[in-house]
């Protein structure tokens, strides 16, 4: 299948590139780093012809199976990094990020094997509202990867400072303040995701199940892990949780999204339509 081998290639271009990434972060060569950048480029623009292309074929957006889901999340995590990389002129956030694409793409390309082929879709999930449902709240995943990543280098810093061995990671990592920054803000940007996609999903679901609620696993987590970023907002607002407490909540947060994610897609099969 074409899929198959665009998916496998794919999934090699981000192995790749989170390789040389991370070769890069020890070694520090411009041309090593240059490398990493050009094959990470290439995987994300095979990556948007094939979104392109399943939303042509489709008629819609390749986001209902579980291969699609993880398969897009993995594309807007390298395309959040990529938005990075231009903005501060930096590859160290490769070393974190790319990985993480990676990893959704590749659990992706797995299930994509043993996953029937894609058909019409069921006449409930026919609406806009269910396009942006997903959508919205997918992008929040995005955003909480790059959360993650940026808490971790912010946890590995404050480490190395606190030991007062200004070595490793202190030579390679941006400044606290601005992991910090990238971390709240990436943060309240998924934040914001995940309200408007739970908003659009409850329209979605009062729209096609006749005024009707129904809360399956997947519903349910969605509002685990909104509670769980809320909880993170507001220790930051209300508490003045910041720096270390604060990164290492987005990088407990993100642990358990992952978890919930793929217990709710690949064990319990939700939603159920």
């Amino acid at each position: 299948m074409i899929a198959n081998s665009v998916a496998a290639a794919v999934t090699v271009g981000y192995a790749v590139a989170s390789i040389i990434y991370i070769a890069h972060f020890f070694r520090r060569g411009e041309g090593v780093g240059r490398g990493a950048s050009v094959i990470l480029y290439a995987a994300l623009a095979a990556h948007t012809v094939w979104l392109v292309v399943e939303r042509a074929r489709l008629g819609r957006l390749p986001l209902v199976s579980a291969y699609e889901a993880l398969s897009f999340v993995a594309w807007g995590i390298a395309l959040a990094y990529v938005v990075l990389e231009l903005r501060f002129r930096q590859r160290v956030f490769g070393a974190f990020v790319t990985p993480v694409a990676f990893l959704f793409q590749a659990v992706a390309s797995a299930f994509l094997l043993k996953a029937p082929p894609a058909g019409p879709l069921p006449a409930i999930l026919q609406s806009g509202w269910f396009e942006a449902h997903v959508g919205t709240a997918l992008f929040s995943y995005c955003a909480f990867a790059i959360a993650f990543a940026a808490g971790l280098m912010h946890v590995l810093l404050c480490h190395e400072l606190r030991l007062r061995r200004l070595g490793f990671f202190f030579t390679r990592l941006p400044p606290l303040d601005v992991l910090e920054r990238i971390n709240y803000q990436a943060v309240a940007l998924g934040f914001l995701f995940l309200t408007i996609g739970i908003a659009t999903g409850v329209i979605w679901s009062l729209t096609a199940r006749a005024g009707a609620v129904l809360l399956d696993a997947k519903e349910i987590s969605a509002v685990i892990v909104w509670l769980l970023y809320a909880a993170n907002v507001h220790t930051r607002w209300r508490m003045g949780w910041r720096g270390q407490r604060a990164a290492i909540f987005s990088v407990a947060n993100f642990a358990l999204l992952f978890a919930i994610f793929c217990l709710t897609s690949f064990v319990l099969k939700a939603h159920q339509f």
